[in-house]
Order: structure tokens, then C-alpha cells, then sequence
């Protein structure tokens, strides 16, 4: 019975450690990247997104979307079928490119789109202007060149609708589903066109309506990474906690600094992958770290 429970609070663990994650990219080693919540749609390396040190919103790394069959997915890890559910991120569309994404409902080929197909100035033929080609409500949006911009996707599973803002700009308001489905399983990061070129940077993933300053990469960062022993975290404001677990959802190490930019001895931790999270007044993330 003991082993049950224990079996039972692991994977409550390790489905809370999952249902939220934050990816800065800086873990990863340039080039294909396929890791963690990263994949391709048809499981082929030309699909993958590529991690690049081109340009970067924080840190030294971004994922470029740039070249010709590149179809990648930005995997939700639970695939939810219920609730309220955000994934934000920041963009960058250099002048005179084009970006593109859709909504999943399904990461298996052919699946269906929560969304229209989204589009950033389309095959570059309307600068600064976004369209989202959803059938039951198409809509445009605004959205700057050349410049770090955050992009907000809000999935309400059960009202069977999505909104988007564009650096908090209500951009596409409770627009229906663009096709029946019951999950929300990825973004599709697309080459849609050969003037498509845009970065992809702190990614963030949690269930609810998450407010300006939660998960936001302006609130704390955490270096390096990987880690040898020590793991630093710059903040602005006091860190209260900081729990680590392992990829089995295991918590491997708690502390409660209560200072600001604080570091965590990780020296008694083995080598591999653990999932950070760090908790500042009311808001929290989880970041995955490497040893």
C-alpha cells in the first residue's frame, strides 16, 4: 500500500512538474532541436526548429523557423481537455519576413486546428499586419518589426475558444474553435513561405489566465545553464522558494531563501535534466535546468 501511494504522489509530481513549463532555449546545443517539449510533425530532422545564437530576446539563444520544410511543434506536454490553458512567448519578424503558426488540437499529422492559419505580414505583403484565417471568425491584428514582441495564447477548452494578445493588446478576442477537437496539444511553428524568417524565445506554459508579471521572463532569470554546483537567480524582487524535482516528478531539494538573487547549492545533485521551480510573492515558474 506504502508503494502505491508513493507510486501515486510521484506521478502527481511529475504531471504538475509537466502541466507548466518555462524554456529560455539556453539549455539547448545549436542546431535541430528536438528535446523536451520540441518536436517535428513528421518526425523528420528537416521539420525541426533550429536553435540559433543569431539573435536572442534573453540570454544567448532563440529558435529560427527560416528554412524550407521546417514544420515544428511547440508541444503542450498534457494535451488538456479541459480548463483554461496560456502559452506565451516572445517573437521576432525581421523587416521585409514573414512569420506563421497555427493551434493544435492534435500533434499527430492531420489533426485537427484549434485555430485559422495565423499569419505575420503573409509571403510579405502586408508589413506589420496579422491575420488569423480561422472559417467561424477571421480577424487581423497588428504587430512590430524588427523588435522582441509577446505573444499570448489563451485556450479556454471549455467554452471551446481562443484569444490572442499581441504585447497585451487584445488581438483576437474568444474566436471558436476553428474545427471540433478535444485537446490542446501544440503550436505549429510553420514555413509557410519563402519570405518566412522569425525567432522564437521564452516560452511559457501554465494552466489558468496568467497575469503581466507571472511567468514572464522580466520577473527572474536563472544562470548558468547547465549548472556545475551553484545556481544563480537574479531577481527583482525577493525569491520565498525554491523547489527542485527530477524528470520523474520527484522533489530532490527545497529551499526558502527569502532574498533577492539567490543562489542555490545543486553540488550534492546528480548529472542530468530537473525542473526548476521558483515562487516570488504569487506568482511562479518552472524552468528546466541541466547538471
Amino acid at each position: 500500500m506504502k508503494k502505491i501511494y508513493l507510486l501515486a504522489v510521484t506521478a502527481m509530481l511529475a504531471f504538475s512538474a509537466n502541466a507548466q513549463f518555462s524554456d529560455d532555449l539556453e539549455s539547448y546545443d545549436l542546431g535541430p532541436l528536438e528535446d523536451g517539449n520540441w518536436t517535428g510533425w513528421a518526425g523528420l530532422e528537416s521539420d525541426l526548429a533550429i536553435v540559433t545564437a543569431t539573435r536572442s530576446f534573453d540570454g544567448a539563444k532563440s529558435a529560427v523557423i527560416n528554412t524550407a520544410l521546417q514544420d515544428a511543434l511547440l508541444l503542450t506536454g498534457n494535451s488538456p481537455a479541459s480548463g483554461t490553458w496560456t502559452m506565451s512567448f516572445k517573437m521576432y519578424v525581421p523587416s521585409n519576413k514573414s512569420a506563421y503558426f497555427n493551434i493544435q488540437g492534435s500533434d499527430v499529422p492531420g489533426g485537427a486546428f484549434l485555430s485559422g492559419d495565423i499569419y505575420f505580414n503573409a509571403a510579405n505583403g502586408a508589413p506589420g499586419l496579422g491575420e488569423d484565417l480561422n472559417a467561424n471568425a477571421p480577424a487581423t491584428f497588428v504587430f512590430p518589426h524588427d523588435a522582441w514582441f509577446d505573444v499570448k495564447l489563451i485556450v479556454n477548452m471549455d467554452a471551446a475558444t481562443y484569444s490572442i494578445k499581441i504585447d497585451n493588446a487584445d488581438s483576437i478576442i474568444d474566436s471558436p474553435f476553428n474545427a471540433a477537437s478535444t485537446n490542446f496539444a501544440s503550436i505549429d511553428l510553420y514555413y509557410a513561405s519563402d519570405t518566412d524568417e522569425y525567432y522564437i524565445d521564452a516560452v511559457n506554459y501554465a494552466e489558468g489566465l496568467l497575469g503581466a508579471d507571472e511567468f514572464s521572463a522580466d520577473v527572474f532569470t536563472v544562470y548558468p545553464n547547465p549548472v556545475v554546483n551553484t545556481l544563480n537567480i537574479k531577481s527583482a524582487s525577493a525569491v520565498d522558494n525554491v523547489t527542485i524535482y527530477d524528470v520523474l516528478g520527484k522533489e530532490v531539494l527545497s529551499v526558502n531563501p527569502d532574498a533577492i538573487s539567490p543562489s542555490v547549492d545543486m553540488s550534492n545533485l546528480t548529472s542530468g535534466a530537473y525542473l526548476v521551480n521558483v515562487t516570488i510573492g504569487n506568482a511562479s515558474k518552472t524552468i528546466k535546468v541541466l547538471k
